[in-house]
């Protein structure tokens, strides 16, 4: 009788022993998927920061290169004017000055118009290009399967 409690003792505390092995297993398992899922997430969160950096640099950029272009249009205007107000101001030279100064004016409308054209667009380019890499990284978010790895 002592030999059978002594045996059935033996059992249960090998069967014991198995299950807590398991489970410290299970529990390995689970803090690994835990890490993985921590560190996507972090990752995703510098992600997410290095965009609106992004964002803010290109908003910055494209409002520089507007108020750069107004102010060197503004200043180029008022340095042409000198001469042809001055050309103009001669009774001999003023119909001639006044059509080269329309059309100074005129190239330089193009020109400038060009260049802030050409800003709006690369950034409205830039902007969609971060939009779209917002929307590629959210379809990339990790997920765990049932085991409690990482799906692939």
């Amino acid at each position: 009788m002592a030999l059978s409690l002594l045996l059935l003792s033996l059992a249960a505390t090998a069967a014991a022993l198995w299950q807590q092995r398991r489970s410290s297993r299970e529990l390995a398992a689970v803090q690994l998927g835990m890490r993985r899922v921590a560190a996507a997430l972090l990752e995703s969160s510098r992600a997410e920061a290095q965009l609106e950096d992004l964002r803010q640099l290109q908003k910055l950029a494209e409002q520089g290169v507007a108020f750069g272009t107004a102010t060197v249009r503004s200043v180029h205007r008022g340095i042409a004017s000198i001469p042809f107000g001055i050309l103009e101001a001669i009774p001999v030279t003023r119909h001639p000055t006044r059509i080269v100064r329309s059309l100074h004016d005129q190239i330089s409308d193009v020109v400038y118009d060009s260049i802030s054209g050409g800003n709006k667009l690369v950034g409205s380019a830039l902007r969609l290009g971060l939009k779209k890499q917002t929307a590629k990284g959210d379809k990339e978010q990790p997920r765990l399967d049932e085991k409690g790895g990482e799906e692939a």
